[in-house]
């Protein structure tokens, strides 16, 4: 994952927190703990108390370090000048609340796994059924399907039924025949959708195993509390989600 903008313009904040937990991927949002100090990296499912996304990494250690000792493992640049005061290990997180975070959307909890593709079986003359078992069996309801190749090569439509491990339906039909051997594409995030299945589209991002992407497998509505603000859809290995973490500790004040 990385920065794309902030919402209200302007340039990016960057400050240093110090870690309570090794942080061994650069990109990925981070959360505050909320029973002791420090940051530590968000789970794949939860991004509550969220700071910002982390820009380097850093291994976390109890062990006492000689700060006189030029060959101390203490990372002498992470040092609080601000206060004066041993801080230990940091992170430097890009914190604004408004930010914008792009990450690649892969088909697996593995980031980087190319996209499902769906060839289309059964001709669809009213333009709103996309046919093929590979849809699956996870729940993408509020979910965006797109064309790669045929009729409607470029459009998208959001999912408003998605019957297991058989087709897609959308409401607003594509414009033209969806013919057998169209090609599409799908993610589980929509912009701004309305409806109880649409806002989980909305509304929740899963993360990839090690938190520095868009796991698009799983069902809409699962992950952490996000608002998605652009899809950027291209091909199997280039489709991009945008989004704000939406649990920001400074922004509101949560339990």
């Amino acid at each position: 994952m990385f920065e794309s903008g902030h919402l209200y313009g302007g340039a990016a904040i960057y400050k240093r927190f110090p870690v309570r937990a090794s942080m061994a991927t650069a990109g990925v949002p981070t959360i505050a703990v909320t029973d002791t100090v420090g940051v530590q990296a968000g789970s794949t499912t939860s991004f509550a108390d969220a700071i910002g996304l982390s820009k380097d990494t850093v291994t976390y250690s109890t062990t006492q370090a000689d700060l006189n000792d030029p060959a101390s493992d203490l990372n002498i640049g992470a040092y609080n000048t601000v206060y004066g005061l041993d801080a230990g290990k940091v992170v430097t997180v890009s914190c604004r609340d408004d930010l914008e975070i792009k990450a690649l959307v892969s088909s697996s909890s593995t980031a980087g796994v190319a996209l499902t593709l769906l060839s289309n079986t059964s001709s669809s003359g009213g333009g709103t059924t996309i046919t093929d078992a590979d849809v699956g069996t996870s729940d993408m309801t509020g979910g965006t399907v797109w064309c790669i190749s045929g009729n409607n090569l470029g459009l998208a439509r959001p999912i408003v039924t998605h019957n297991s491990a058989s087709d897609f339906v959308t409401t607003v039909p594509f414009p033209r025949t969806i013919a057998v051997g169209d090609t599409f594409l799908w993610v589980p995030y929509n912009v701004f959708g309305t409806g109880a299945s649409a806002i989980d589209g909305h509304g929740n991002l899963q993360a990839t195993t090690n938190i520095d992407g868009a796991d698009g497998s799983i069902a809409t509505g699962t992950g952490g509390a996000v608002m998605v603000m652009q899809l950027e859809l291209n091909g199997r290995s280039d489709t991009y989600v945008r989004f704000m973490l939406a649990d920001h500790i400074l922004k509101v004040i949560t339990s």
